[in-house]
């Protein structure tokens, strides 16, 4: 595996956009034989790289394949060895294409490709003459952990350094009578947790309130507003102001890739007020993150070059802090330090100032979206939750996944409702807090995966 990392050239070719939120982890979509690489000079060097890795096509002229300075960094008898040594090893049974990234574009791709048990994300970057300027193969996932019970499940939870909780339940019940959440696994479900992004299914559960109650629409134009434009992840940042998109795709910036200037653009829509009411019904942690502040009023906080500005807004009361956020207050003034943003490995304040909820409170709030998506008109709900799945599924035992994660440094969080084949509907999440170090989203993603074998063994 060591080599394919080195297949990296392009130094001009920018692909912050699509990894800078690299702590959260990729969701591959469907099997290779529902996936087409799309049809953009991109696209053809996937379809290349494929036909390649197995066995459909040979290499070819590399002078043909990749550009002039991609050549001039890493040789063509390099290039030519690296991918044949994949070939022969990690896709000697061939490579599958699970998923295309969101917001891939004509010149720029990411893709996640499968050789046997390895998952590999795969980045791709063209000239307008559609030669190779970039190309890098990196491991997409920690391998599987397998756990054969709960209570080895357990163990390994246990295992992890700070807090976790942990709540699985099916989901019974219909719309008519009401949907209820029947325990298949807990541990420590009650125990209130930072979640980073993962209080966005709060915002969207607002948003679909509304549009339910028609205050708000799925096509109406909301413009990118200087008053709203946040820090990545996402990509609405690099949007010039004025312009419009559809409530709808926000919506889905926010959930797919966790887009923070969509995410702060659908809370201003919707209401801060209206987003605490909202996760104060049934949100048991909600009074700790009272205000429910924006992603970046978090990062004028927790990155101001005033050091002080974190402890003095976690030690203030409710109303202290809504005065602090307030325009014209410490917060709306306060410039994050972008310097110390990518150096940003520490915990910061994370059992004051970010957003809380239990297990138990992120299924129900799943659960509540599912009651939301399958009411008349909500098809773009369902659709927007399914986006990105979070970790690999077999599709075969699991065709629906809904899925909302989070993270910031000590801070981690998954949250699913999963269909399995048989009809069954779980509600899953998954939190991990360490107040002292930066969580591994590794070992926590590795575990997770272990944890969906356990749930496709569960009765119904």
């Amino acid at each position: 595996m060591k080599s394919l990392v080195a297949i990296v050239a392009g130094a001009a070719l920018a692909f912050s956009s699509l990894v800078v939120f690299a702590r959260q982890p990729i969701a591959p979509g469907s099997a290779a034989a529902e996936l087409v690489p799309p049809a953009t000079p991109a696209g053809k060097q996937l379809v290349w790289l494929l036909d390649y890795l197995n066995g459909k096509t040979p290499f070819g002229e590399p002078a043909e394949r990749f550009t002039e300075g991609f050549l001039k960094q890493v040789p063509a008898e390099k290039i030519g060895a690296i991918l044949a040594s994949a070939k022969a090893t990690v896709f000697k049974d061939g490579a599958k294409l699970v998923q295309i990234k969101p917001d891939a574009t004509d010149s720029k791709l990411a893709a996640v490709v499968q050789g046997g048990d390895a998952l590999l994300e795969v980045l791709i970057g063209v000239e307008k003459d559609g030669k190779l300027e970039g190309l890098l193969l990196r491991p997409a996932l920690a391998p599987k952990v397998r756990v054969e019970s709960w209570k080895q499940f357990d163990e390994k939870l246990a295992a992890l350094p700070g807090q976790t909780n942990f709540a699985a339940y099916a989901v019974t019940g219909d719309s008519e009578a009401g949907f209820r959440l029947r325990p298949v696994h807990l541990l420590r479900p009650e125990l209130c947790l930072a979640t980073g992004s993962t209080f966005k299914l709060y915002v969207l559960g607002t948003i679909s309130e509304q549009i339910l109650a028609g205050a708000a629409k799925w096509d109406e134009p909301i413009k990118i507003s200087e008053s709203c434009i946040s820090l990545p992840g996402g990509v609405l940042q690099d949007e010039p102001v004025g312009k419009e998109f559809p409530l709808s795709e926000y919506a889905a910036k926010m959930i797919s890739i966790s887009d923070n200037t969509a995410t702060d653009h659908l809370i201003e829509r919707a209401g801060r007020e209206n987003v605490e009411k909202y996760s104060d019904g049934f949100n048991s942690c909600a009074a700790r993150g009272t205000p429910f502040i924006k992603t970046m009023e978090m990062f004028r906080i927790k990155l101001s070059p005033d050091k002080t500005l974190a402890s003095r807004y976690a030690s203030a009361d409710t109303e202290g802090r809504r005065a602090l956020l307030a325009p014209g207050g410490e917060v709306s003034k306060s410039v994050p330090d972008l310097d110390f943003a990518a150096k940003w490995t520490v915990p910061i304040e994370i059992e004051k100032v970010e957003w809380f909820s239990s297990a138990t409170d992120l299924c129900n709030a799943m659960v509540k979206l599912h009651g939301f998506e399958i009411k008349p008109g909500m098809e773009e709900l369902k659709r927007v939750l399914r986006i990105n799945g979070g970790i690999p599924f077999d599709k075969k035992v699991w065709p629906g996944v809904a899925y909302k994660g989070g993270s910031e440094p000590g801070v981690m969080n998954l949250t699913w409702l999963l269909e399995r084949n048989d009809g069954a509907l779980f509600a899953v999440s998954f939190g991990w807090n360490d107040t002292k170090a930066s969580v591994d989203p590794n070992a926590m993603v590795a575990l997770a995966r272990g944890m969906t074998d356990l749930l496709a063994k569960e009765p119904k």
